[in-house]
C-alpha cells in the first residue's frame, strides 16, 4: 500500500511508534518525518537519524523526546566513528517542511557540530548514537560502491536458489568486513508480484526484502515508476553487536523523501528494530 505525505501536516511534528521485531510491510512510503522513540535513560543504549547542513559539519537530529547530551558519536563520510557535539535545540519554523541540508536553519530538531574536523555525507541521513551503544557495539568496516556493479552469475542462482525465486537483475553496492557484500537484487516477478532484496553475505546471506504490487507509476515508493534504481539503497552503518549478530542501518531513497531503517540480522532475515522518515516532497 502506498501512502503520499500531505505537506498540510506540520513537517516539525513527528508521529512515534514501536518497531520491535516488526514483520516487513510490502510497500515502504514517502512520508512527512517520523520516527520511533526508545528509552533514553543514561544506561540504555540509543539511537537517532538527522541529517547534515551542506557542508557536512553540523548535523541536526529530528525525532521529538530524545536526550541530545547523551548522543556523543556518529559515523562520518568515510564510513569512521567520531565524536559529535550538542550545540542547541532549534525551534524551526513553518519552512522546515523539507529535512534537506540547503533547509537545515528551518528545521525543528536538536542540533550537533562534528569534531576534529570530520564530516558526514549531505546527501544522505545520518545516524547518532550514544555511548552505550557504542560500548556494545563493534563498528564493521564499511565500503561503499558509488557505480553499483553487475553480479555474476554464480552469485546469483545461489539467491535464487535461496528465495526459490529466478533473479532478473543484481548488483554488488558495498562492501563489508570479513569478506562480506552487499547486493541490491530484483526477482523475476510473478504476475503482478514484485520483489526487491537487499542481501548482505558471503558463503550464506541475509535478507531485507522489499515485496510489492506492480504499479507502472507507484511500485515500491511514490512516483518510481515501476522501478527500483540500483542506487536507491544506501547502507550508511554496520555494526556486530555483543551476540555477534550483525546490524545495519539503511538509508532508501524515493521521489518524495527517504525511509530510514536499523535492523537486526535474526538467522537468514533482517528484522527492523527502529524506523524513521525524511520528506523533501515539497521542494
Amino acid at each position: 500500500m502506498k501512502s503520499i505525505a500531505f505537506i498540510s501536516i506540520l513537517a516539525f511534528s513527528l508521529a512515534c511508534q514501536s518497531k520491535k521485531g516488526t514483520t516487513q510491510k510490502e510497500v515502504s512510503t514517502d512520508t512527512i518525518a517520523t520516527a520511533t522513540t526508545q528509552n533514553v535513560d543514561k544506561t540504555e543504549e540509543f539511537i537517532t537519524f538527522g541529517f547534515s547542513n551542506e557542508n557536512g559539519d553540523k548535523i541536526l537530529a529530528f525525532e521529538d523526546g530524545i536526550s541530545p547530551r547523551e548522543l556523543t558519536q556518529t559515523i562520518d563520510k568515510n564510513a569512521e566513528v567520531t565524536p559529535i557535539k550538542f550545540l542547541k535545540t532549534q525551534a524551526g519554523n513553518e519552512k522546515g517542511i523539507n529535512l534537506v541540508a540547503q533547509n537545515i536553519d528551518n528545521c525543528k530538531g536538536q542540533l550537533f557540530s562534528m569534531l576534529n574536523g570530520d564530516k558526514v555525507n549531505p546527501n544522505e541521513t545520518v545516524v547518532l548514537f550514544n555511548y552505550n551503544f557504542a560500548v556494545n557495539h563493534k563498528p564493521v568496516l564499511l565500503k561503499k560502491i558509488e557505480t553499483p556493479i553487475l553480479v555474476d552469475e554464480k552469485i546469483k542462482l545461489l539467491i535464487a536458489k535461496d528465495k526459490n525465486r529466478k533473479v532478473k537483475q543484481a548488483w554488488e553496492i558495498a562492501h563489508l568486513a570479513e569478506r562480506q557484500k552487499a547486493y541490491l537484487v530484483i526477482f523475476e516477478p510473478k504476475k503482478d508480484s514484485v520483489l526487491a532484496s537487499l542481501v548482505i553475505g558471503g558463503t550464506s546471506y541475509i535478507y531485507r526484502d522489499y515485496p510489492a504490487k506492480y504499479d507502472a507509476g507507484s511500485t515500491w515508493r511514490v512516483d518510481d515508476g515501476g522501478e527500483f534504481p540500483n542506487d536507491a539503497i544506501k547502507i550508511i552503518g554496520a555494526f556486530m553487536n555483543n551476540k555477534n549478530e550483525i546490524e545495519i542501518i539503511i538509508d532508501w531513497a524515493g521521489a518524495e523523501g527517504a525511509n530510514i531503517e536499523y535492523a537486526k540480522s535474526n538467522k537468514n532475515k533482517f528484522e527492523t528494530i527502529k524506523e524513521a522518515s525524511r520528506y523533501w516532497g515539497a521542494m
